[in-house]
């Protein structure tokens, strides 16, 4: 599976949410903030392990590059951004949007912003039902540049270490490309980061394909969202994905089985295996 449960869950209750007279109604999808105007974009995949479950799950995800900042976000949601403007002009009916989204599985889940004329982090992701936002200031990762090269999308790279938040992380970044960039949090390497792994072999980020752009790129603002700092939101997502039946009991949204009783058990684990591991 490509796509965590609560993608799955959200679609596929969405038509016992909404009247057939609802779906016609325009899409709610919030005011979007054109932030910069990409020049490059790059698409990776991120392959995680689960060593409780003993299983890969993979993600592809892009990274859009412009000259203020960056944004870094689900590859399938940039997808169905591209249809939704391109066949829509942006403005949808619920119906519509929720036939794209369901066609590429994807809601819009995780948007993090790299602002850096203010040096920061935006992270804009959800839980699932409710939306959360924190910032924090750009890390500034401090790397050991050592002996090693290698190859990808054609470029030569070179390697170089560091201790990030609970990991040992190896990267390889091309000069050939001289921004300083990467996929998640990463950067401060002269030159884009194509590829990095930690040493336990549980997160690899890896560039698939790159590609000049000029399109825009932003966020949507939503009125909803839930304001909290790094540490807090990822206690609740850890809490979340360790038993989402008792994570979820109280809501409102806790989809339900034909018989009534909740869709989710307690104890139910959800695949999770966190990037940053200094906040246990």
């Amino acid at each position: 599976m490509r796509t965590i449960i609560t993608i799955i869950l959200f679609i596929l209750f969405l038509p016992q949410v909404y009247a057939q007279s609802d779906l016609d109604k325009p899409a709610r999808l919030g005011e979007y903030n054109n932030f910069d105007t990409s020049i490059m974009e790059c698409v990776y995949e991120h392959a995680t392990y689960d060593p409780i479950k003993k299983s890969t799950q993979c993600t592809d995800w892009i990274l859009e590059i412009g000259k203020n900042g960056s944004k870094y976000s689900l590859y399938p949601t940039y997808q169905c951004d591209s249809i939704i403007n391109a066949d829509y002009n942006g403005k949808p009916t619920r119906g519509e949007y929720y036939a794209v989204a369901n066609k590429f599985e994807t809601t819009k889940l995780t948007e993090q912003i790299k602002n850096l004329s203010e040096n920061k982090f935006k992270n804009y992701e959800s839980i699932f039902m409710d939306w959360y936002y924190y910032e924090e200031p750009i890390p500034q990762i401090e790397w050991n540049l050592v002996a090693g090269t290698d190859e990808i999308c054609g470029h030569e790279c070179k390697k170089a270490t560091t201790t990030f938040r609970g990991r040992n992380w190896t990267a390889w970044y091309t000069e050939e490309i001289p921004i300083d960039n990467g996929p998640w949090k990463f950067g401060c390497l002269p030159g884009l980061i194509l590829k990095v792994e930690d040493d336990r072999k549980e997160h690899l980020f890896e560039a698939l394909q790159l590609r000049k752009s000029s399109r825009e790129f932003g966020n949507f603002i939503h009125s909803f969202i839930i304001t909290t700092d790094r540490q807090k939101f990822n206690k609740m997502m850890r809490d979340y994905k360790w038993d989402a039946g008792s994570f979820i009991g109280n809501s409102p949204n806790m989809p339900t089985a034909l018989d009534g009783t909740p869709a989710i058990k307690k104890n139910t684990r959800l695949f999770y295996n966190p990037i940053e591991l200094d906040w246990e």
